[in-house]
């Protein structure tokens, strides 16, 4: 796959590259930033997911499509886990983490960004600031984090470790595969360059954590997250009535992509061996 450029519309409106890496079987964002520099990429006031509260339209979508997912994801895991101790890594304003506590579910957090540390701490979740090296954990989840990661070998190997036997990591990402990611080109919301640093489909995912030792379960898509990236990608490609494109773009996308669990975004069940 040759080369290609995105704009980051969120912040810079600089121009990123984004190349293939055959050892990751994944496209990554090239060159990618040192993470002080990327701090300045994510403003408090305005990156989604350390919000708490709407302050317009799009945001209120945003966090209504979040707490459905919320309901999806505890169900999803509730079939397949009893209820024990789970792990939400980079939590961002901690909704997840906060819906499965309420579940009874014993949550600890992890979140590197400072901006979102007073509404973790509202919502009483323990914040832990390293991770166990020894097995602790039922359920490790990363909602949309794992492509912020620098270093994916590294940090499945620290999840590896830190999931007790039989326990299960849920990873959530967006899937370059999509037929609106093919459709929007680099104009797709989901590249949201630079701050995901990975760019990953079924087969980069399954490929690293068969390297990393776990061992596939299940695969599920993510039915609303597909309306939300195509209503942010009909903007960026500043199209005349994004929103009624966005609906009708994103059901045909969801359509096209079910059976096939190839989705605008996906949900990877994976089982450290018991």
């Amino acid at each position: 796959m040759k080369p290609f450029e995105v704009i980051d519309f969120l912040v810079s409106k600089k121009t990123f590259r984004v190349v293939y890496d055959p050892k990751r079987k994944a496209l990554k964002t090239d060159v990618q930033l040192s993470q002080k520099e990327l701090a300045a990429y994510y403003p408090k006031d305005s990156y989604a997911s350390h919000k708490s509260k709407s302050t317009d339209f799009l945001s209120q979508v945003y966090l209504w499509v979040k707490n459905q997912n919320n309901k999806t994801k505890l169900r999803w895991i509730g079939r397949r886990v009893a209820k024990g101790k789970l792990l939400d890594y980079g939590a961002g304003n901690g909704s997840f983490a906060a819906a499965a506590q309420k579940r009874g579910w014993s949550v600890d957090v992890y979140e590197p960004a400072t901006t979102t540390a007073e509404t973790l701490a509202e919502n009483k979740l323990n914040t832990i600031t390293t991770l166990p090296a020894t097995s602790t954990y039922d359920v490790i989840t990363l909602w949309h984090v794992f492509e912020h990661l620098p270093k994916p070998e590294h940090a499945l190997l620290t999840f590896f470790n830190a999931l007790k036997p039989g326990g299960t990591l849920v990873l959530a990402v967006p899937n370059t595969d999509a037929w609106d990611a093919k459709h929007y080109g680099p104009f797709w919301a989901a590249f949201d360059v630079p701050r995901h640093l990975w760019h990953y489909n079924k087969e980069s995912i399954l490929h690293l954590t068969k390297q990393a030792g776990f061992l596939p379960i299940q695969i599920m898509n993510m039915f609303w997250d597909v309306y939300y990236i195509a209503l942010l990608s009909e903007k960026h490609s500043n199209s005349f009535a994004p929103w009624i494109k966005a609906i009708f773009k994103g059901t045909y996308s969801n359509l096209v992509g079910w059976n096939k669990k190839n989705s605008s975004a996906l949900t990877f069940f994976l089982q450290k061996p018991k």
